[in-house]
């Protein structure tokens, strides 16, 4: 079984990967929020900071790719691969209107015809492998049922598949049925992304979709920084504390302080950080509605240090 943290933007950048696998076991891998393919023969380094061997020593990461031009999308692929990167993914799951409208992300879903052209140009002038994160459609559920085929003609590594349509954002349920017909269909390997949230529905995934072997966890991975390790069976309640939570916590704050030269930009990182993590505190909504009022660095300090030594831990009581 392998287990990967999903990519969410502005959360899961390079310094959270690095400070939370020194804090926490459990995941195999992650994949990186997505950069944008751009025109010109070499990327900028900025560009793909992300990406940096030297930034992702911790934790084996999957670059992750968002957009419509083949041949843009074989140059920073080619650039990743000369970094070390055996595998880069294809984003057709953002979910975004001002993304999809462009026909990038879930936008391309409609349009089978133009994901293969697409395929075969990057595939032909590739040197790594290449995987895709997908929704089951734009609009309609249906629409991975013809995007499939043309999958299927491609030498893919995975196919990660979150069973929600792109109008659907994050709300609403799952639709295990159109993910059981994809991992009957798919000659590729089918990676599970979608509303994992506790240990009892991992194993019932688990047994309903025995084939699938790689599992992607996204949001709750904050929500219960503990959860990857659970899955593992590695963590009980003495090894699930509100000490490690705030020691990770702390050394996160720490290293956003040191990259970023305004205090508005490590508090709005931390404060994305609390929109999870207050379910990890027994009074985290009001400790989360104190956060977002934080204006300076030495308040929010305080109050969290205040915080950690009152609270309790909500997770494994």
């Amino acid at each position: 079984m392998l287990v990967c943290l999903a990519p969410l933007r502005g959360i899961t950048d390079h310094v959270f990967r690095t400070v939370y696998a020194t804090h926490f076991s459990g995941f195999d891998c992650a994949l990186a929020p997505f950069v944008s393919s751009v025109k010109g023969a070499v990327v900028k380094k900025s560009h793909i900071k992300d990406f940096l061997p030297e930034n992702n020593k911790k934790l084996r990461i999957v670059p992750q790719i968002i957009g419509k031009d083949a041949e843009e999308f074989a140059i920073l692929s080619r650039q990743l691969s000369a970094m070390g990167h055996e595998t880069v993914n294809w984003n057709l799951g953002c979910p975004f209107p001002q993304v999809t409208r462009k026909k990038r992300g879930a936008g391309l879903l409609p349009f089978p015809e133009l994901i293969e052209s697409f395929l075969d140009h990057v595939i032909s002038r590739a040197s790594n492998k290449l995987s895709i994160k997908m929704r089951l459609g734009l609009t309609d559920a249906s629409e991975v049922q013809r995007v499939l085929p043309v999958l299927n003609k491609f030498p893919l590594s995975e196919i990660i598949i979150h069973p929600r349509t792109a109008s659907q954002m994050y709300s609403g349920p799952v639709d295990l049925e159109s993910f059981s017909r994809c991992l009957e269909s798919s000659v590729n390997p089918v990676v599970y992304n979608g509303e994992i949230t506790s240990l009892e529905i991992f194993k019932t995934l688990s047994k309903r979709f025995g084939r699938v072997q790689s599992w992607m966890i996204g949001r709750h991975a904050i929500v219960d920084p503990f959860f990857a390790e659970t899955l593992r069976g590695s963590t009980g309640k003495t090894n699930a504390s509100l000490e490690r939570i705030r020691l990770f916590h702390d050394d996160l704050f720490e290293n956003y302080e040191k990259i970023f030269s305004n205090a508005g930009n490590v508090l709005d990182r931390m404060k994305g950080i609390w929109f999870y993590l207050e379910h990890s505190l027994t009074n985290g909504d009001k400790i989360l509605k104190r956060i977002q009022k934080a204006k300076r660095l030495d308040h929010y300090r305080e109050f969290t240090k205040i915080a950690f030594l009152e609270e309790t831990l909500a997770l494994y009581p």
